[in-house]
């Protein structure tokens, strides 16, 4: 029995590391069937480079998702996702995407809020407006992460 357990318990060990390492490293997109912006941007963050999986979700389910991670109301946009334990809300550039693990380490994610032109997936021809990502806590506490203009 000894004999049995051992590589069992090592090979459920490495499995679990494994499927949590390659689980971890995928920015998991969830959005509404409708949200063609949020395709676009899942389609922007792919093409840079990361592993991708997009959830097909009700507004509903979305809502929740925003509920449980204690994204501030301010913050809202039109997809939720989570990248190495982070939580993702809007229309994040993908140089802030890869600069995730210089946020503070009190905050839970950052954020676009609205759908600002010209930022991933929001494509307007040659119109940009201004905007920012903010990093946020769990307790709705807020920070600049970055600025574009």
């Amino acid at each position: 029995m000894k004999k049995l357990l051992l590589p069992s318990i090592i090979a459920i060990s490495v499995f679990t590391s494994t499927a949590y390492a390659s689980n971890h490293n995928v920015v998991e997109v969830y959005k509404t069937e409708s949200c063609g912006c949020c395709t676009l941007w899942a389609d922007g963050v792919k093409e840079a480079g990361f592993n991708v999986k997009v959830n097909i979700v009700s507004e509903t389910q979305l809502m929740k998702k925003y509920q449980q991670a204690g994204v501030p109301n301010n913050l809202l946009s039109c997809h939720f996702a989570t990248y190495q334990g982070k939580d993702l809300v809007g229309h994040i550039p993908v140089d802030s995407l890869k600069n995730i693990d210089l946020m503070d380490k009190s905050k839970s994610g950052i954020a676009v809020a609205g759908m600002p032109a010209g930022s991933l997936g929001m494509y307007a021809g040659d119109y940009k407006e201004s905007y920012q990502v903010i990093a946020f806590d769990k307790s709705g506490n807020q920070s600049l992460f970055k600025s574009y203009n």
